[in-house]
């Protein structure tokens, strides 16, 4: 039985190592496609085929399709939070900030969710989390200040790296409530009621601001956007699911790492991007901090 099981958790680890690449590559595909599409039409488009794709899927599995009714303010909050805030601001960022950046900050997002569930639920939390929490948002400034004390001191900051650093407290925000929803109905359905609904106030944010416009994509642009909708989207999200199920949340967080390597990689190679010694340092003050965070709770206070 052990080398099946060996063999099984091997084929785990791969698909994690799949899904954090593939999600290390959609902002390269952003990138290209906000030339085209407003962040608004392009997180509306996504989460319009991305959450009717996992409701079918949950259908499939024998579930309902109709949400619960105590279940909707939450999913209106996931929606309003995690699709719409989130994208649209992350992928404004990309129009003004680099795919490092954004990988980088992105990778902070398990700190900066335990920060506000410390906060916000009074998750409780040793001092070995607390000072992961604080390493990593220290890297996270040193990456978005480029090192400069002066950018900090001035707050002179990009701000398409702000706009990536409140994407991921809106991101902090959709997955707090979705701990509640989840207990009540499966991910898939969750996450597929999310998007429909995010998908659904983007665009009539869109209509009101004049900023949801579809326009045809060329070939290139297409791929792209396919690729962010079924490898980004449904693919990686039910491979994730896998992994957590038969790895455990803490091994999965580990792969998390591999996201912005690929994204800085990417960046460099595609967009020219600059990869220096403070963007290193950054990034190795974020792992070490995320590390600290959501590995080390069983330390004494």
């Amino acid at each position: 039985m052990e080398p099946i099981e060996n063999k099984n958790m091997q084929g785990t680890y791969l698909l994690l190592i799949l899904t954090t690449a593939i999600w290390g590559i959609q902002p390269l595909c952003i990138k290209w496609l906000v030339a085209a599409w407003s962040p608004v039409t392009i997180t509306a488009m996504r989460y319009i085929f991305i959450g009717t794709a996992l409701i079918l899927i949950a259908m499939s599995r024998g579930e309902g399709c109709i949400p619960r009714r105590d279940c909707l303010p939450g999913l209106l909050v996931m929606g309003i939070t995690g699709i719409g805030i989130n994208n649209v601001l992350q992928f404004t960022g990309l129009q003004i900030s680099t795919v490092t950046n954004c990988t980088l900050i992105a990778a902070a997002s398990p700190a900066i969710t335990a920060f506000m569930a410390a906060v916000c639920i009074h998750e409780r939390m040793n001092l070995v989390a607390w000072a992961g929490i604080i390493i990593s948002f220290a890297g996270a400034l040193t990456v978005v200040s480029h090192g400069s004390l002066d950018v900090i001191i001035h707050f002179a900051f990009n701000r398409g790296d702000i706009y990536f650093f409140l994407a991921q407290i809106a991101w902090t925000i959709y997955s707090l409530a979705g701990l509640k929803v989840m207990r009540r109905m499966s991910a898939p359905l969750v996450t597929g009621w999310a998007g429909l609904i995010g998908a659904f106030v983007t665009i009539a944010y869109g209509m009101v601001s004049g900023e949801f416009q579809v326009c045809w994509l060329d070939v290139p642009l297409f791929v792209s956007f396919a690729y962010t909708v079924i490898f980004g989207g449904v693919m990686a999200m039910l491979f994730w699911n896998i992994g957590v199920k038969n790895a455990g949340p803490s091994v999965t967080s580990i792969f998390q790492n591999i996201t912005p390597v690929v994204g800085m990689l990417g960046g460099s190679l595609l967009f020219a991007e600059v990869i220096g010694v403070r963007e290193l340092i950054g990034a190795a003050a974020i792992f070490s901090g995320v590390y600290l965070t959501t590995h080390c709770h069983s330390f004494m206070k």
